[in-house]
């Protein structure tokens, strides 16, 4: 019995037309799943974002199962970061004021967009349903950066001269607040070691379907700040220059990591179309 089933497959793996290989294939693509923007932080509680990608790609066929790929794209990562119960620092003098503050529910989202170009080795069977793995490096255009922070501050300035206690001066930033605040900020160039692995379905001799896995893993640090900069409060006040100025801005933990890389991994969806045979 089982030699009949297998030469059944035999013969109907015979009868299948065969598979023209092209030197050039273009490609659209797409996929969504899992990321994180990894902070050193040793107070805060991670939570991963969603990633995003679509792009255009373009393989090159030296051989019939080796090529190299390349193209252009748009990533978007995010990540979630929170903090457990309160977090104060009572004491941050700036001239005669020793300024403090406690933040409850503190809860951060950063969004980064990237302009992408890979630059990878593909490697495949042969066979009209094959398997695939690239392997190479991304590399990535900071485009967009923005981090949300939210949750309930309490600030108070203490006047170490006329001993007295500020507490309820909002207009000079002191005082109970509702934060929800939206605050830009700069990223280096990204680099990040690439993988993607799955099935290619050869549907017509030019067009092929490819079903996969990706995971993206940053290699350099994209904050930007350096190490004199990166501060170890979520607010620092600051003297205003107008009466009516609020005297502190929002730092953001990032500003607390002297690193930041990103990392993704979810699923990808690529069509492509062959041209020129070898």
């Amino acid at each position: 019995m089982k030699q009949k089933i297998i030469l059944l497959l035999l013969v109907l793996c015979a009868g299948l037309p065969s598979v023209a290989q092209h030197r050039h294939e273009i490609s659209i693509a797409g996929g969504y799943g899992l990321s994180s923007l990894q902070y050193e932080s040793n107070f805060s509680n991670h939570k991963k974002g969603y990633n995003a990608q679509a792009g255009l790609g373009y393989n090159f066929y030296f051989t019939p199962n080796w090529s190299v790929k390349t193209g252009a794209g748009l990533g978007f990562y995010s990540a979630n970061v929170s903090l457990d119960g309160t977090v104060s620092y009572p004491k941050n003098r700036v001239g005669d004021i020793d300024f403090a503050y406690a933040y409850t529910g503190y809860k951060e989202t950063v969004s980064t967009a990237l302009l992408t170009v890979p630059v990878m080795v593909q490697g495949e069977t042969g066979g009209r349903v094959a398997f695939y793995a690239a392997l190479g490096a991304k590399i990535g255009i900071p485009l967009l950066a923005q981090y949300k922070t939210s949750g309930h501050l309490t600030t108070s300035g203490y006047h170490v001269i006329y001993k007295l206690l500020f507490d309820n001066l909002p207009h000079y930033g002191f005082g109970q607040y509702d934060v929800d605040e939206i605050t830009g900020w700069d990223l280096n160039l990204s680099v990040q070691l690439s993988l993607e692995a799955g099935a290619k379905w050869r549907l017509t001799d030019r067009f092929s379907l490819y079903v996969g896995g990706y995971f993206d893993y940053g290699l350099m640090n994209l904050n930007k700040k350096p190490d004199d900069v990166v501060g170890t409060r979520l607010i620092t006040y600051q003297p205003a220059t107008k009466p009516d100025e609020y005297k502190f801005f929002y730092g953001g933990l990032f500003n607390n990591s002297k690193k930041l890389y990103p990392v993704a991994a979810g699923i990808t969806l690529r069509l492509s179309f062959g041209l020129s045979s070898l």
